[in-house]
């Protein structure tokens, strides 16, 4: 029995794969914890059941994170690198009906360096977090009425408290105010070297979008510049184009 040899197309298929399997074993990710850096603000509006989140970070696709909530049950977030086991298992115990302090202990079981992780959790009960030992400074969170702020590797330590307090000031469409937020954190310092991701989204009941109950989900990676500004404005285009999210 006689094979053909291979095309040309299946041997550059085949040394596109080797190439990448290289650069991945020699640009993993890191395992230095001072690597991670963001900030965010988990929040739910009692009005409209709406829960949301914003946040931004020095590396892409924050906005993965960001996928963890429920419109029934609350939501969570991992913030210390892309653990979406985490955020799995700890909004599954929301939805037990565990409260958001055991939620986030849930969600720590079988982590290997749980204190290299910050993990937020809402629900209608009340907000918790968590903030590890391990993560870089300023690292700090904040709970308030139906909102949860945190943050690390930040410029500045008044960061989370100028999210913290301009959420808390702020009225309006939930997704004005954690954008408003998130920008406040920002002007605070915002994180060490910048942000160069940033993502906004919330889901509720009548969504206009099908999928997950999304009233708004926008993100933005890549940015060589200020993320956060880059969100605002893709919100005020989305927004001539759709019309604001009441």
């Amino acid at each position: 029995m006689h094979r053909r040899p291979p095309t040309p197309l299946a041997l550059a298929i085949s040394a596109a794969i080797i190439l990448t399997a290289a650069s991945s074993a020699q640009d993993g990710p890191p395992s230095n914890p001072s690597t991670s850096a963001s900030y965010a603000v988990l929040a739910r509006d009692p009005l409209t059941g709406e829960y949301g989140v914003a946040a931004a970070s020095h590396a892409p696709l924050i906005g993965l994170n960001l996928e963890f909530l429920d419109p029934d049950a609350g939501g969570v977030l991992v913030l210390g690198g892309p653990y979406l086991e985490i955020n799995d298992k700890a909004l599954i115990a929301l939805r037990d009906g565990l409260p958001p302090g055991r939620a986030i202990a849930v969600g720590l079981v079988g982590d290997p360096d749980p204190e290299a992780r910050q993990l937020l959790a809402l629900s209608p009960t009340g907000a918790a977090a968590f903030t590890g030992k391990n993560l870089p400074e300023h690292a700090d969170h904040a709970t308030g009425d139906g909102f949860v702020a945190a943050g690390h590797h930040l410029a500045s330590e008044d960061v989370v408290p100028a999210i913290q307090e301009t959420f808390a000031a702020s009225g309006g469409p939930l997704a004005d105010r954690l954008l408003g937020a998130l920008q406040a954190g920002r002007d605070a310092g915002g994180e060490e070297g910048g942000a160069h991701s940033a993502a906004l989204l919330v889901v509720g009941p009548g969504a206009r979008f099908a999928t997950r109950h999304r009233l708004v989900d926008l993100r933005i990676d890549f940015v060589p510049g200020d993320a956060v500004a880059a969100l605002a404005e893709l919100r005020a285009r989305i927004d001539s184009v759709y019309g604001r999210v009441r």
